[in-house]
């Protein structure tokens, strides 16, 4: 009734009753509970992981206690231990046991655990883990033959149901692969400033591309033969977001001055209010170009501090404007959105609070610190409280009260409209749903992190072209006036009050899902993500990005939430249950 799977890279955590999965959850971007960890901690202690490892941890009668913390500091504290003359079976045994306590306490965290623990994947090779995870829980673990295939079995079945059912011709290349011509080529794409490393198999003359992230021309094929049936809300919300911006400039003088808007952080939200707003007060936006490569590298190397991957890209874009002749760059402080709940906070995090403090600070930026324009902005305190943070701007813009008043009614007029055009798809997308009997994914998070592809890899807009998946961000949803405060009594972080609420909006409709989108090192929703699953009421999965750029694992992990839900076996009497036609 258990699966226990810890791989190289993943690890996963199954619960079935009746033989049906009824719980299910992934490891995040930490490979500190996963089988390369102790790969690489073997290679260091110059020891063999098949067979030594487990024989030396086996042996030891005091293993050191390594915690369950992220791989740095474990690999610190075996450096310590080393340095104070450990037993080498004792640091060992420390690892094996670290790895479980990760597993448990990480992935597993508070679900049920059964009586019949089945323990897969490479990571259950190695008997020490095995043992490891029996005295914790002072439980049996059974290590079923084949523990590393496993997911090979099930592909390979899964393959087989889909060929009896459709009647499909058969893709299957034989058993004697090597004798395959296939050939390998490296490059890297010059489409655009992404650069991206590309590599190009062409087998028995049928060209493959792994790496790319942007091209169409290098895309994967789509993996299932399904269409959404509602429109691509992500394609919509870029066209009412930058077309809002675009259609403005039309009416502000070519030679106004120009002011800078970073592609970053709030400005996924706000973008039309604050187009609006500088339009109106006779200045000309500018805003930087969606976050490549160049603006990614430039962000990472201007951040002195350890900031979050979304601070660093704001850093980028601040950058670019800079560069590229914006006279004054706008990076407000600001620290709450407005709310339908007055007695509950609704503040933006301390690190999109403080962006305009940290840019001004930075020494690849602190040349451009007298063109930043940086005020207080509380849009909790509607138009007067704005009339207030935004008063020493506007005169030094040199505009009278008068039109800072008109440019707010404007900028407000405009992000209502930005709003209306998301609510109405939304209502669109959740009828169709409802009258197709399809299933939907609701995607939850930050602007940032859900929009800006240079820091999402595009997997949003991937789910939708690889897999079908109808994709429904949460600033679609008709989620206003969700009271959640059963779940968080005082939820003061203004994000994190609508995650909640979109997550329990889909846990209440029953052909909805959740991914939940978030960052590494976003303080915020290091917690909030504990209250999702209690809001949806179901498992939901996780993907956390930084900067490391490659899609592999997000798509894995991808791809085993939606087996989970039906909407990949769409061929399959389970998938037509799930509500999937």
């Amino acid at each position: 009734d258990t699966i226990f799977e810890i791989g190289g890279q993943d690890s996963k955590f199954i619960s079935l009753q009746d033989g049906v999965v009824v719980d299910f959850a992934m490891n995040e971007a930490c490979a500190a509970g996963t089988g390369s960890f102790l790969e690489e901690q073997a290679e260091k202690l110059g020891i063999s992981i098949i067979g030594e490892f487990a024989e030396l941890a086996l042996s030891s009668q005091t293993p050191v206690r390594l915690g369950e913390r992220c791989t740095v500091f474990m690999e610190r504290d075996v450096m310590s231990y080393m340095q104070r003359g450990a037993r080498k079976e004792d640091l060992v045994a420390g690892l094996a046991y670290s790895i479980a306590h990760n597993y448990l306490n990480r992935v597993v965290r508070d679900r049920r655990i059964g009586e019949c623990i089945y323990f897969q994947g490479g990571t259950a090779y190695n008997d020490a883990v095995a043992a490891a995870f029996s005295q914790i829980l002072e439980k049996e673990i059974i290590v079923p033959p084949c523990n590393g295939v496993m997911g090979a079995l099930g592909v390979a079945l899964l393959a087989r149901e889909r060929m009896q059912r459709t009647q499909a011709a058969t893709g299957f290349r034989g058993w004697d692969l090597q004798k395959v011509d296939y050939t390998v080529v490296d490059f890297v794409c010059k489409g655009c400033s992404n650069e991206c490393d590309v590599r190009q198999f062409t087998i028995e003359g049928e060209k493959t591309y792994w790496g790319d992230k942007c091209s169409d021309r290098y895309r994967k094929r789509a993996k299932v033969e399904k269409e959404p049936v509602i429109e691509d809300l992500i394609a919509v919300r870029e066209d009412a977001l930058v077309g809002s911006y675009e259609r403005l400039l039309a009416d502000v003088p070519a030679d106004a001055p120009i002011v800078g808007l970073p592609r970053a952080m709030y400005t996924f939200d706000r973008l039309p209010f604050w187009s609006a707003f500088f339009a109106e007060l006779g200045l000309r936006p500018m805003l930087s170009p969606e976050s490549d490569r160049g603006i990614r590298e430039s962000g990472v190397e201007a951040t002195v501090a350890e900031p979050c991957f979304p601070i660093r890209v704001a850093h980028g874009h601040v950058a670019w404007l800079a560069d590229h002749g914006a006279e004054r760059i706008f990076v407000p402080n600001q620290i709450n959105e407005e709310t339908e709940f007055p007695r509950y906070n609704s503040h933006a995090c301390p690190w999109g609070q403080t962006l305009p403090f940290v840019v001004r600070t930075a020494p690849r930026l602190r040349a451009h610190a007298d063109r930043l324009l940086m005020p207080l902005v509380r849009f909790r305190l509607g138009k007067q409280g704005l009339l207030k943070d935004l008063r020493e701007m506007a005169a030094e813009l040199g505009a009278s009260e008068a039109r800072l008043s008109a440019a707010i009614d404007r900028a407000e007029q405009a992000q209502q409209d930005f709003r209306a055009i998301l609510l109405a798809a939304g209502e669109r997308a959740l009828a169709t749903l409802e009258e197709r009997g399809e299933q939907g994914i609701v995607l939850v998070g930050r602007p940032y992190n859900m929009y800006d592809k240079g820091i999402n890899m595009d997997i949003p807009r991937k789910l939708r072209k690889y897999y079908g998946v109808n994709v429904l961000p949460l600033d679609f949803l008709p989620i206003k006036g969700i009271d959640v405060s059963d779940v968080v009594p005082n939820m003061y972080w203004n994000y994190g009050r609508k995650i909640l609420q979109a997550a329990r909006l889909a846990g209440e409709t029953r052909h909805l899902h959740l991914i939940y989108v978030t960052n590494f090192k976003c303080g915020p929703d290091s917690y909030i993500k504990h209250y999702v699953r209690e809001a949806a009421g179901r498992p939901f999965l996780t993907l956390q990005f930084d900067e490391h750029q490659n899609d592999a694992g997000h798509m894995t992990r991808c791809e085993a939430y939606l087996d989970s839900k039906g909407f990949l076996r769409w061929w399959s009497d389970a998938a037509l249950e799930c509500g999937v036609s």
